[in-house]
């Protein structure tokens, strides 16, 4: 189970979140939540405009990690689903995050898609099918750069067409 960490927990998260970490972390906590909130706008809307079958799901969370690199906190957004005739279920995840570590602020934004069976373009397998990753960053620039990989995350609607996915 991920653990709830507090920004001073980590000495060395200092050097990154600056002199005033209250106001660091204030902006952190606000800025994910609000990505977290659009990220899941769109997936809902996935998940109402595409038929994914029968006792399929859409399973959005906000997820606290302690890495030996430093804290994450990421946007997760899940669909499970089953392929025709498998009993297995697949996944199709959307996820943005950031991680604080000594030299800087890491962010990083992928949409994945783990098969038990081949589906639309895709046999079965772990496939990512979007991965933007950016190190070094100042937790302001993170953010900002997370802002954008979450907006390039919300013009996919395509992908579970790409699945093999009929529109309702």
């Amino acid at each position: 189970m991920p653990a709830l960490l507090c920004m001073g927990d980590d000495p060395l998260m200092l050097n990154v979140t600056g002199a005033d970490d209250a106001a660091s972390t204030a902006l952190l906590l606000t800025t994910m939540h609000r990505l977290h909130k659009r990220l899941d706008d769109f997936t809902t809307q996935l998940y109402i405009a595409y038929d994914f079958g029968d006792e399929s799901g859409l399973v959005p969370a906000i997820l606290i990690e302690k890495h030996a690199a430093g804290p994450e906190l990421r946007t997760y957004h899940r669909f499970g689903f089953f392929a025709e005739g498998d009993s297995d279920v697949s996944e199709l995840r959307f996820s943005a995050g950031v991680t604080i570590t000594s030299t800087g602020c890491v962010v990083e934004a992928m949409v994945d898609v783990d098969l038990e069976q081949p589906l639309g373009e895709f046999g079965a397998d772990v496939h990512i099918l979007y991965l933007e990753r950016i190190d070094q960053l100042s937790l302001t620039d993170a953010l900002s750069r997370l802002e954008e990989q979450v907006t390039a995350l919300c013009t996919m609607g395509d992908v579970p067409n790409r699945l093999g996915f009929a529109t309702r």
